[in-house]
């Protein structure tokens, strides 16, 4: 009787991870074992829907998730818009245009369903110009202007192991 429970329940455990994840998901680029550290600590903090209260130690903004390399490549310092897009629906997928450069003024358009994806600022430089919004916008797009020079990081609250990026501004 007792596998039987044992069976059951390791199937329920299954479905309920199941739910969370999705076939279409692009793993992060970078040192995977690094990410994995990071993303774990900011998965507890952050929970699946905000649930997870934490209650442990604060260890501090995560770090940037994007290397030089992937900022640099991604150099909208000409002008250029950057928008960063994303899905509507619930599975997560890795932010398009997650990793790139621009200058001080330029405005950054999101683009995708914040409801579904609620976006947060995640480690770089303070104050991190990137707001909380966890609200679907008009024409799902949320404008961000920056300010100052420094690299600033985001994540997706539910999903923060398969959705981040950087923005680095430079003068």
């Amino acid at each position: 009787m007792r596998l039987f429970r044992f069976v059951l329940l390791g199937g329920a455990l299954a479905g309920a991870v199941q739910a969370c994840s999705g076939d279409d998901v692009t793993e992060p680029s970078g040192d995977a074992g690094a990410d994995a550290a990071a993303d774990a600590g900011a998965a507890k903090d952050a929970g699946h829907g905000g649930h997870d209260g934490g209650g442990g130690v604060d260890a501090g903004p995560p770090p940037i998730r994007c290397t030089d390399d992937e900022l640099a490549a991604n150099d909208f310092t000409d002008g250029g818009a950057l928008v960063i897009t994303f899905l509507n629906a619930a599975n997560p997928r890795q932010y398009e245009n997650h990793c790139a450069t621009v200058k001080v003024g330029a405005s950054v358009t999101f683009s995708g369903g914040f409801r579904q994806h609620p976006l947060q600022a995640a480690g770089g430089d303070s104050p991190n110009p990137i707001p909380y919004v966890a609200e679907d916008q008009p024409d799902d797009r949320l404008v961000v202007t920056m300010p100052n020079a420094g690299t600033f990081g985001y994540e997706c609250e539910f999903h923060p192991v398969q959705m981040f990026g950087a923005i680095r501004v430079v003068p």
